[in-house]
């Protein structure tokens, strides 16, 4: 009995310490999140997120030079695979394949043996009626003869004159010429080969100066049309030139089944070789290109001609990309293309903006875009002239992000980013 009274004291006071020890614990737990949530609170509070280095561009208004964009092939003005009109063997061949030739310049030979022959025939009988009917005339007009006699005779002399044009003709198909001046394809032909009419191809012949440039819009784009409008194209040839043509025909109807219209633009050819050198060549102008300063080359057929020009730059078949060019519009709002963000949301750029600290901010606006050049992109809807925008980095930005300008690197300095790596 006195051990279990001395007991409990004992055991109150173990829950005691027990019970105060817990509430310390558990206290300095709920404590401690009090003064940490307390302690985030005041730090997010404070706190201000690092800067982000950006590039800065101004929104400027300038006049825009609208473009229709386009590709298109080369043609020829007259292109034809040269056959011939009448059957037999090769005798002669007068040409070199890929040669330069001039209009009405012998090609093949093809044996004629028979309508020379022939044709002696029908000179003989041509003198024979014309002696015939100087007779007959003659003796007309002393009542030796009648008139159906004279008839007879003039009408023998018109089928005999009839008989050797017809085998003049026959022998000239057997001697085939150039149709026009051109290049010449590759030869198809041999020495005593059998032409049939019709179906031997003998050689291609395709005009080189000037040619055709044909190629399709949309049937949208045809108001925007007009004869004469200037044509610039590029070639993945001469990476570094650009051409000039004009617009010479436009279709007068529109295909039901891509609704398009064929466009097709006329463009002087130019001289390879006055391509080698063209600050000195005098067949050729050049001048800086207006948009991304390319060497704007305008070749003269007129001077090809007078100097005899064989060897050709554009050849019919070749892939060209095309610019027309549309009248000016004035004051256009216009940022580099490397500003704008594309989304399928839409497109949006970054205004920076002055907090009243003078710090700097961004704020994302969706704007409406129009045309590109280069690396200029139009702006319908959404900013206005002087703003400053964001030109590179945008992919690191949220609205109200602090932002640092370095303009050290300008980067609308590339007026075409297809010409970066070249």
């Amino acid at each position: 009995m006195p051990m279990m009274l001395f007991q409990q004291p004992l055991l109150k006071k173990r829950m005691t310490i027990m019970i105060l020890a817990l509430v310390i614990v558990f206290g300095g737990i709920i404590t401690f999140n009090i003064i940490k949530s307390m302690l985030i609170k005041r730090f997010f509070a404070t706190f201000k997120s690092p800067s982000v280095t950006v590039t800065s561009v101004v929104v400027k208004e300038k006049d825009w030079e609208p473009r229709i964009a386009a590709v298109g092939n080369f043609t020829a003005m007259n292109g034809v695979e040269v056959n011939s009109q009448a059957s037999g063997n090769v005798v002669g061949i007068h040409f070199k394949s890929g040669q330069y030739i001039e209009q009405d310049q012998p090609l093949i030979d093809i044996d004629d043996s028979v309508e020379v022959a022939t044709l002696k025939f029908n000179q003989a009988d041509l003198a024979l009626q014309e002696l015939n009917y100087k007779r007959q005339s003659d003796l007309i007009k002393h009542n030796a003869t009648s008139s159906s006699s004279v008839d007879e005779s003039r009408a023998k002399l018109l089928e005999a004159q009839a008989n050797l044009e017809k085998t003049q003709a026959l022998i000239k198909q057997k001697h085939i010429t150039t149709p026009f001046a051109g290049q010449l394809g590759i030869r198809q032909i041999d020495l005593g080969q059998y032409i049939t009419p019709g179906k031997t191809s003998i050689v291609s012949l395709q005009s080189m100066d000037p040619l055709y440039l044909e190629f399709y819009l949309p049937e949208q784009l045809l108001g925007r049309l007009q004869l004469n409008q200037t044509v610039t194209i590029s070639m993945e040839q001469n990476p570094r030139l650009l051409f000039e043509g004009k617009l010479t025909a436009i279709n007068s109807k529109i295909d039901t089944n891509t609704h398009t219209i064929q466009v097709q633009a006329t463009v002087p050819n130019c001289s390879s070789e006055a391509l080698k050198n063209i600050d000195n060549s005098p067949l050729i102008t050049v001048k800086k290109h207006a948009i991304n300063n390319k060497d704007l080359v305008k070749c003269d057929t007129t001077l090809n001609q007078k100097n005899h020009i064989t060897s050709f730059n554009f050849v019919p078949g070749m892939f060209a990309s095309i610019e027309i060019e549309q009248p000016v519009i004035s004051h256009v709002l216009v940022v580099p293309s490397t500003a704008i963000s594309y989304t399928l949301y839409g497109n949006s750029v970054f205004v920076i903006e002055k907090r009243s600290d003078q710090s700097l901010q961004v704020k994302r606006v969706f704007v409406e875009t129009g045309e590109q050049q280069g690396n200029d992109t139009v702006i319908k809807k959404g900013l206005s002239a002087g703003q400053l925008v964001v030109g590179a980095g945008e992919l690191k930005l949220q609205d109200g992000t602090t932002v640092t300008i370095n303009n050290e690197i300008q980067l609308d300095t590339i007026l075409n980013p297809n010409s970066l790596g070249s």
